[in-house]
């Protein structure tokens, strides 16, 4: 097949999808598109985190990208074909991808903090897995919570309102126009803490019933060594610690995936509201 069969086959393509613009525009409309979907794919761990391989998020986002693509074929043939323009329009989207990401992780940073600290707490914060999906050892109710958070995620279909929620963002910031800051820059920067602060409420959320638990235990051992200085308690709690941290998250796995779900709706509020924010 020469050039010109090549070409014509192209714009045979081009009006049987009802483009009505050139393929520079087309694919730079669809580079910017790349830029905005790729980070959520790469960085959030429901979609496989750091051990999946690259060629296969890749092709993820590709396939992300047509299913999204006919919400922006409107907006392709104002897409400036200048370079410097081009350039800062990828780097706006970036931001974009970024943002949305950081949002989307929220509960799972979270349940991982939440687990470390009940490590800690435990007394088995010296043990370490190995997670897929962050492709780096954390300790073992670290990688629980994670998991179990990546999982309940899948189960209710919560990966479908993360791209109804891609979508929804390609119609209040259009890839042709920059972050308008509707409500100021400064709104949008103070919920970015504001989300940096629910990681910390969730995480001690999720860990309040070792955290207790823990307390109580330590009070008690505290009370032994007073009225019985002899006992070694220091030695003691560390063969009862493990053992309760165990005990209780087992007994109270049904209240912290219920607490979950509900931060998945506050997580899907805050990614609403940036995004209305920088819109």
């Amino acid at each position: 097949m020469n050039s010109a069969q090549v070409q014509e086959l192209l714009l045979t393509l081009r009006d049987e999808l009802g483009l009505q613009t050139g393929f520079t525009q087309l694919l730079m409309a669809f580079a910017l598109l790349m830029a905005r979907v790729l980070p959520p794919i790469i960085l959030t761990p429901f979609l496989g985190g750091e051990t999946v391989p690259q060629q296969v998020k890749i092709g993820l986002a590709i396939m992300l990208g047509m299913v999204l693509y006919p919400l922006i074929v409107s907006q392709v043939r104002d897409i400036p074909i200048s370079a410097f323009v081009f350039v800062a329009l990828l780097l706006k989207e970036l931001f974009i991808g970024l943002t949305l990401a950081f949002v989307i992780n929220l509960v799972f940073d979270a349940a991982q903090a939440a687990g470390s600290l009940v490590d800690i707490l435990g007394g088995t914060s010296q043990a370490q897995l190995m997670v897929p999906q962050l492709g780096q050892q954390t300790s073992i109710f670290g990688a629980l919570q994670l998991q179990m958070t990546v999982v309940l995620f899948l189960s209710i279909g919560g990966h479908h309102v993360i791209i109804t929620a891609m979508g929804e963002s390609l119609a209040l910031l259009p890839l042709d126009q920059y972050p308008r800051f509707s409500s100021g820059v400064w709104p949008f920067f103070d919920a970015v803490l504001r989300v940096f602060g629910d990681l910390v409420r969730i995480a001690v959320s999720l860990a309040a019933p070792v955290l207790l638990a823990s307390f109580l235990v330590d009070l008690a051992l505290g009370m032994i060594n007073r009225v019985a200085p002899q006992v070694q308690v220091f030695f003691v709690s560390m063969q009862i610690k493990p053992m309760v941290a165990v005990l209780i998250t087992f007994f109270s796995i049904h209240l912290v995936l219920g607490r979950i779900v509900d931060e998945y709706g506050i997580m899907l509020r805050w990614l609403r509201y940036v995004m209305a924010l920088l819109g």
